[in-house]
C-alpha cells in the first residue's frame, strides 16, 4: 500500500493529526466507542459497532446518532434482489472521517411496492439501477432496522496496522479481476465470521469495512466476490 506523499506543512497537519488518531503511540486499540475496530456481538448474535446493533437499530437511530442527513434510496440490479441503501457521504465517525452506506433490512414485498411507485430510475457504475421513492415510502424506511454498515475511510490503513487492530483473519481470499484488470494488484477480502466483519484490502487504494450479523456472513461474502459491495459508495 502506498504512504503519505511528502507536501508543505499546512498541508500536512491534517492527516498527520489523523496518522496519529489512527496509529498512536499504544498497540492496544483506543479506549472509544466508534471506531471501526471496536465491533463485538452480544449474546443475541447481533454485531454491535458505531454505536449501533445490526438488526436492531434503525436507520433513523443512526442518523439521529451523528446528526447526518442521508440519501435515501432504492437499487436494482439484474438476477439479484432489491435493496434499500442509506447514504451519508463523508462523514465523521467518531474521531475518524469515512464514507457510510447502511442497508436496510426490508422484506423483498415491501420493497418491489415501493418500487411500483418509483419515478426515476438512474444507472449507477456498478450496473444496478438507484430508484427514486415516495414521500410516503421514505417515511416508512427510516424506522427499518439496520442490516448491514460499510465504512470507506479516507485513510489508507497499512496491512500491518489491520492486523494489529483486528487480529489475523479466519481466511484470506482474493478477489477476481475482470480481463481489463488483470494486471493490477489483486484485492483481497480478509474474512472474519465470528465478528461479522469482510475488510476488502487494495494494494494501491483504501480499504472498505462491511459489518453484518454473523447468520448473514456467508451470504454477504458471496456477493461481494460476485460484484460491488452490499453498499458501496461507488454506487451512490
Amino acid at each position: 500500500m502506498r504512504s503519505l506523499p511528502p507536501s508543505p506543512i499546512t498541508r500536512l497537519l491534517g492527516p498527520l493529526l489523523l496518522a496519529a488518531l489512527v496509529a498512536g503511540c499504544d498497540r492496544s486499540p483506543p479506549d472509544h466507542p466508534f471506531l471501526p475496530w471496536d465491533v463485538t456481538v452480544n449474546d443475541q448474535g447481533q454485531v454491535e459497532v458505531f454505536g449501533m446493533t445490526l438488526g436492531k437499530s434503525t436507520l433513523l437511530d443512526f442518523k439521529r446518532l451523528y446528526d447526518q442527513k442521508a440519501d435515501l434510496a432504492m437499487f436494482s440490479k439484474p438476477g439479484e434482489p432489491l435493496t434499500l441503501e442509506a447514504y451519508f457521504g463523508q462523514m465523521s465517525v467518531g474521531p475518524l472521517t469515512a464514507q457510510v452506506v447502511l442497508v436496510g433490512d426490508v422484506d423483498q414485498e415491501t420493497l418491489e411496492h415501493w418500487a411500483d411507485e418509483s419515478t426515476i430510475a438512474d444507472p449507477t457504475p456498478s450496473g444496478a439501477r438507484k430508484l427514486s421513492m415516495s414521500d410516503k415510502a421514505l417515511l416508512e424506511a427510516q424506522d427499518k432496522p439496520i442490516r448491514s454498515i460499510s465504512y470507506a475511510p479516507t485513510a489508507d490503513y497499512e496491512e500491518e496496522l489491520l492486523e494489529r487492530r483486528f487480529g489475523e483473519p479466519a481466511e484470506r481470499r482474493a478477489i477476481p479481476r475482470g480481463e481489463r484488470d488483470k494486471d493490477d494488484p489483486t484485492a483481497t477480502l480478509w474474512l472474519y465470521p465470528e465478528k461479522g466483519l469482510v475488510i476488502t484490502v487494495e494494494p494501491d487504494d483504501k480499504e472498505m469495512f462491511q459489518y453484518i450479523n454473523p447468520e448473514h456472513f456467508d451470504r454477504l461474502v458471496d456477493r461481494t466476490l460476485g460484484g460491488a459491495p452490499a453498499g458501496d459508495p461507488e454506487e451512490h
